[in-house]
C-alpha cells in the first residue's frame, strides 16, 4: 500500500511522514533526500547545474549508473551512505534546481517506483500523489503560511548554531515555492483526490493523528482513499 504526502517546504512533511510510517509499520521514502543526493553527486563530478544550456546528456548518463537505497533516514547511492552530505542549505537549493531537470525527474521517478514496488510505503515529496503514484490508496497535501515556514526554518538553523536573517529566509521560501509551482515538469500541485491539511497552527503530533485517523478509518471500512 502507498500513502503519499506532498506539500511545500517547511510544512513538516519529512517528520510527519516518518512518524506516520512508524505508526503504520510502513517503510518511508523521502524523495526530497533523493534530489539532494543528485545535487551532491553532480557537484562531486564537477557538473555545474547553473549553466545554460546544461549538460543534459552527461547528467543522464551519470544518473543511469546510480542505484538508490532509502533505508530509514539514510540515503545510499551504489552502496555508499551519502546522508551526511545532504542536509545543508546549499544542498536544499541544489535539490530545488535539479528537480526542474527532466532527465533527473525521469530517473528518480523510475527509482522511486522501483523502491516502493510491492511494498508498504509512506512516500513524501512534491509530486508523489500526482506524477509518481497517481493510484496511491491515500494522498495528503500539507500547506502552511510562508511566514510560519520561515519561522520554522529559523528555529532549525538556530538549533544548529547558525545565524540567519528572517527576511532573507522568507524570500528564499517564497522563491522556492515559485520554482516548485512553475517548473515545466511535474510542478508542485495538490492531487484532486488528496486531503489538504494546513499545518500552520498544528503540532506535528496533531498532523500525524489526522492522517492516521483517515487511513485507519478507511482501512476499517475497506475502502481506501481520503
Amino acid at each position: 500500500m502507498i500513502v503519499t504526502i506532498d506539500g511545500y517546504a517547511g510544512t513538516g512533511k519529512s517528520t510527519v511522514a516518518k512518524l506516520l510510517a512508524e505508526k503504520l509499520g510502513f517503510a518511508i521514502l523521502n524523495t526530497g533526500a533523493m534530489y539532494r543526493a543528485v545535487g551532491f553527486l553532480l557537484a562531486r563530478h564537477g557538473l555545474d547545474i547553473t549553466v545554460n544550456p546544461r549538460p543534459t546528456e552527461k547528467i543522464a548518463q551519470l544518473l543511469d549508473g546510480y542505484s538508490f537505497d532509502m533505508l530509514g533516514n539514510r540515503v545510499r547511492v551504489n552502496g555508499e551512505d551519502v546522508t551526511e552530505h545532504l542536509f545543508s542549505e546549499a544542498m536544499g537549493n541544489a535539490a530545488s534546481k535539479v528537480a526542474t531537470f527532466s532527465e533527473v525527474r525521469a530517473r528518480l521517478k523510475a527509482e522511486q517506483r522501483r523502491i516502493a514496488h510491492s511494498g508498504n510505503f509512506v512516500c513524501e515529496g512534491r509530486d508523489q500523489g500526482t506524477a509518481v503514484f497517481p493510484d496511491a490508496e491515500f494522498k495528503f497535501f500539507l500547506t502552511a503560511s510562508a511566514e510560519v515556514r520561515a519561522e520554522r526554518r529559523l528555529w532549525q538553523l538556530e538549533e544548529r548554531g547558525v545565524s540567519a536573517d528572517p527576511a532573507t529566509i522568507l524570500r528564499e521560501i517564497l522563491a522556492r515555492d515559485r520554482q516548485d509551482e512553475t517548473r515545466d515538469i511535474d510542478p508542485l500541485a495538490k492531487a484532486a483526490d488528496a486531503l489538504e491539511i494546513d499545518t500552520s497552527h498544528l503540532t506535528l503530533n496533531e498532523v500525524v493523528e489526522r492522517l492516521w485517523n483517515v487511513v485507519k478509518q478507511n482501512r476499517l471500512k475497506g475502502s481506501p482513499g481520503s
